[in-house]
């Protein structure tokens, strides 16, 4: 089984350009355009769109006339008074239909159909955006988890220095045991944490594979891109842009629309609607009337007509439809200003995530310089004989702390800024 995971996945990256040649890394926007050719949900989205054109097509077809063909063999017997009455016949028959006006039926259900075209659009807009929301998340998650692991090494290669440092003091006579002890403790828990970062990255990287509708155990390297990116847009214009092009605002828009047609197209219920219609029969065959009458060959025939049809009685369905589309026009209004609350929500709350990132990194940076420089204070006074090993531990910590902190608060900036694209609806 493992041995077919991996044929699988090396299979799966053939198709990423980007590892086409030995030891290349996959690129944010690589996973972001496999996401895009691979995912399940924009399979499902573009096969909801595809059904949405299917039902325009539907509404569009009424306009045209509608030809029939039809063929046939019919014989019936029958008597009375004159004798018996014999028919045989085969006919051939060729129809025509055509809808001459039918008061705004037909227009209607195709602005419906168009409107729902529009907003099943949207929708697929919206389902890719979320798509590349989810890898641009798992793909800086796989990044943090990478960086940890650098600073869980390094931390196990300092811890391994200090141990052999505590042990010469110890063999020379200049420190206590417990120093030993204590270095073997640190030693100990830095490689628990080498273990934990590691199977982190195992787990994130599943999840980033997951995203991009890849193999679970497929390996991936990915390109370090953790870092603080260009400036963002002012509060006011990423709101403003929000309401103008956020995929979920463009679809309640065209599902008001849609709705408001579908009243139209059920009110024309209550009102006529006129038909041409047309028919030519090929027919052969004789009829026999009774002994006193000669048998009598079938002949050819065709009829046309105009035909209004005006609804009397329905047992109140028109109503009822014209009610039930009145109903979803209400619901569809009020599910466009909830959303329009939601897309405003979304936009504050990564703005202030942003806003807080950035505070926390230009803290951070300061920190893990003086963390870094207190580290080395320590360990210098320590390898003099003047420190205790407790103040290299206390500064090791801070230093782990610090640089820990610093990842995950450039973490927090990239996956803040990203989500403040996808509110925005800017999700490339």
């Amino acid at each position: 089984m493992i041995r077919f995971a991996i044929v699988i996945g090396l299979v799966w990256l053939l198709h990423v350009p980007a590892l086409a040649g030995a030891g290349d890394k996959l690129t944010l926007r690589d996973c972001i355009d496999a996401a895009v050719r691979n995912h399940p949900s924009i399979r499902a989205a573009e096969g909801a769109m595809n059904a949405a054109q299917g039902r325009v097509g539907q509404a569009r077809s009424r306009y045209f006339p509608q030809l029939q063909a039809a063929t046939g063999y019919s014989e019936s017997h029958s008597t009375n008074a004159l004798g018996e009455n014999t028919t045989k016949s085969a006919t051939t028959s060729l129809s025509l239909s055509q809808s001459v006006y039918d008061f705004g039926r037909t227009g209607n259900a195709l602005d419906a159909a168009r409107s729902g075209m529009q907003a099943a659009e949207w929708d697929f807009e919206r389902v890719r955006q979320n798509v590349v929301l989810n890898v641009k998340e798992t793909y800086y998650a796989l990044l943090q988890a990478e960086r940890l692991v650098t600073v869980a090494e390094q931390t196990l290669q300092q811890a391994n220095r200090h141990l052999a440092q505590a042990q010469a003091f110890f063999r020379a006579g200049a420190k206590p045991r417990f120093d030993v002890t204590r270095a073997e403790v640190e030693v100990n828990n830095a490689r628990l944490d080498v273990i934990n970062a590691k199977n982190s990255v195992r787990v994130r990287m599943i999840s980033l594979n997951n995203s991009m509708g890849a193999p679970p155990r497929a390996p991936v390297a990915i390109e370090d891109v953790l870092s603080v990116p260009a400036a963002v847009p002012g509060l006011e214009e990423a709101q403003a842009e929000a309401l103008a092009r956020r995929p979920e605002m463009l679809k309640a828009r065209a599902d008001v629309d849609a709705a408001r047609a579908q009243v139209g197209a059920e009110r024309s219920g209550y009102l006529p609607f006129i038909t041409a219609s047309g028919a030519y029969n090929w027919n052969s065959g004789t009829s026999e009337a009774g002994a006193f009458f000669p048998k009598a060959d079938i002949g050819n025939s065709w009829n046309a007509g105009i035909t209004l049809t005006l609804p009397l009685f329905e047992g109140g369905l028109t109503r009822a439809r014209v009610s039930e589309a009145r109903a979803n026009l209400l619901a569809f209004d009020a599910q466009q200003d909830l959303l329009r609350q939601s897309v405003l929500l979304d936009v504050n709350q990564a703005y202030a995530e942003i806003e807080n990132a950035t505070a926390r990194i230009e803290v951070m940076d300061a920190t893990l310089k003086k963390a870094r420089e207190n580290l080395d204070i320590a360990q210098g006074r320590y390898e003099a004989g003047v420190g205790a090993y407790i103040e290299v531990t206390d500064a090791q910590l801070a230093s782990i702390n610090a640089e820990t902190d610093q990842v995950q608060a450039l973490h927090d900036y990239q996956l803040a800024v990203a989500r403040l694209r996808r509110a925005m609806g800017r999700m490339e």
